[in-house]
């Protein structure tokens, strides 16, 4: 069912940050993709996370090829998608710092799967890795859900629009 392109038939991006910008217009959830290392929890700030299929249960996500962290996820082959809620902007913003120790004084937990869960989320995945692709300077990560839940108390998303967080505005 692949098809193929030929890409010397296309213009080049010579604008990155052009590019950057149209794309930017596209609003996002914001989440935390987290799991469990023999030196503790880890964490990162992403805004790719999308469902692929209800049977089977699949969501992605897409990494950095220069993330630190991705071969820790594909070592420990699970991960959780903790989806952030509109309070917790500055949680975005201390996963998404370089490093390693991002969880500071966090309140989480162990889930199912044994990958750390953060308090407070609109909503949670659990999952193992299923898959992993190449797409040009980014790995996409497949997981199939193994566990999923969501939090009645919270009902407001984090978004993500032109480089910057907003919320649902009520109409």
């Amino acid at each position: 069912m692949g098809r193929s392109h030929n890409d010397d038939a296309l213009p080049e991006l010579a604008d990155k940050d052009g590019l950057r910008d149209v794309l930017g217009r596209f609003t996002t959830g914001v989440a935390v993709v987290t799991t469990m290392t023999s030196h503790g929890p880890i964490g990162m700030t992403v805004n790719s996370f999308a469902s692929v299929s209800l049977n089977p249960p699949l969501v992605l996500f897409s990494v950095s090829r220069a993330s630190q962290l991705f071969p820790h996820i594909t070592e420990a082959d699970l991960f959780a998608i903790n989806i952030l809620s509109a309070a917790q902007a500055q949680i975005s913003q201390q996963f998404a710092k370089p490093g390693f120790n991002r969880f500071g004084e966090l309140e989480w937990r162990r889930g199912a799967t044994g990958a750390p869960l953060l308090s407070g989320v609109l909503a949670l995945l659990e999952c193992r890795v299923s898959e992993v692709h190449e797409g040009g300077d980014h790995y996409i990560m497949v997981g199939r859900i193994v566990a999923a839940s969501t939090d009645a108390a919270v009902s407001a998303p984090l978004l993500f629009f032109r480089g910057a967080y907003h919320e649902i505005a009520d109409r």
